[in-house]
């Protein structure tokens, strides 16, 4: 079988794809990575894609095509079992050096602007160990919805990371899952980023600080934590300020992330804060002139 793979919009290696690569492989198949109408006739195609704006490819394969990701469906699913537990492979994206993959699905919180529930529910569950998508590589991005979520379970993951000596990076952490357990295991892994966590709405208010306070006591300074800052969705502008400030006040690094982009004044917002240089010379967002 001759089988393509569309990353249509990813800004980071598509695990779905990479996954799709090695069961393939692994059968016998025959797997390009990308199309080229002139050339390629495949018998299937996987696309994905992130983003629900960002329009179809101008030629797509004549054949039977499986179209998953949050822009294109969140319900769909890949056609094979343990997909978790299969290797990705790596080759198809030679231009990143990281490990990728997750070791829980699912998320309790349901936040409305959140897909993460849609996708892959409100249960926290085990779906993968370390070795099942680490080959030796030097750091491991995790993709997890909320790896928090189970105290007992993040201890776990953490020991193997440590053990296996790796930079790790999240793509975000709840804050309001920090406490001495869960700060002592983070404390004993090497960071390859900030360490990322988020600060979206009141429910967050007496978590982000004592969080911070927390991680501090187990060693983690304040400047290696940075936090998403949801802006746009159901806040003012005083309270976006009242967040930016606070962390800024404690030492920790805000990052503006609009809910549209399309709105001057969180776009704005965004420039001002999440540029350093100017976020420095220019304390005050009011002071602030794009």
């Amino acid at each position: 079988m001759r089988v393509c793979l569309l990353d249509v919009d990813s800004k980071i290696p598509n695990l779905a794809l990479m996954r799709a690569s090695t069961y393939h492989k692994q059968r016998g198949d025959d797997v390009k990575f990308g199309y080229e109408p002139l050339f390629d006739n495949p018998d299937l195609c996987y696309a994905s894609k992130i983003f629900d704006y960002t329009p179809e490819p101008l030629y797509m394969p004549d054949c039977e095509t499986l179209r998953g990701g949050t822009g294109y469906d969140m319900t769909a699913r890949m056609p094979f079992e343990d997909y978790d537990r299969i290797m990705p492979d790596y080759l198809i994206y030679p231009q990143f050096d990281y490990a990728l993959g997750r070791f829980t699905r699912g998320c309790p919180n349901s936040c409305p602007w959140c897909v993460v529930s849609k996708m892959d529910g409100n249960e926290v569950r085990h779906v993968a160990d370390l070795s099942d998508f680490w080959c030796g590589q030097k750091t491991v991005r995790l993709l997890d919805d909320n790896i928090m979520a189970d105290a007992d379970e993040f201890c776990r993951d953490c020991e193997q990371l440590a053990k296996a000596g790796v930079h790790v990076i999240f793509d975000a952490l709840d804050a309001r899952l920090v406490d001495d357990k869960t700060a002592a295991a983070l404390a004993t892994l090497k960071h390859g980023k900030s360490i990322h966590f988020a600060w979206d709405g009141h429910s967050q208010d007496e978590a982000v600080p004592r969080s911070i306070e927390t991680l501090k006591r187990h060693g983690l300074k304040p400047w290696r934590l940075m936090f998403y800052v949801l802006v746009g969705f159901n806040t003012t502008k005083e309270y976006d300020l009242f967040r930016i400030y606070t962390l800024r006040d404690m030492g920790a690094n805000p990052f503006v992330m609009p809910f549209d982009k399309t709105d001057r004044y969180q776009r704005n917002l965004a420039r001002w804060c999440n540029n350093k240089a100017v976020f420095k010379t220019t304390p005050r967002f009011e002071d602030y002139r794009a």
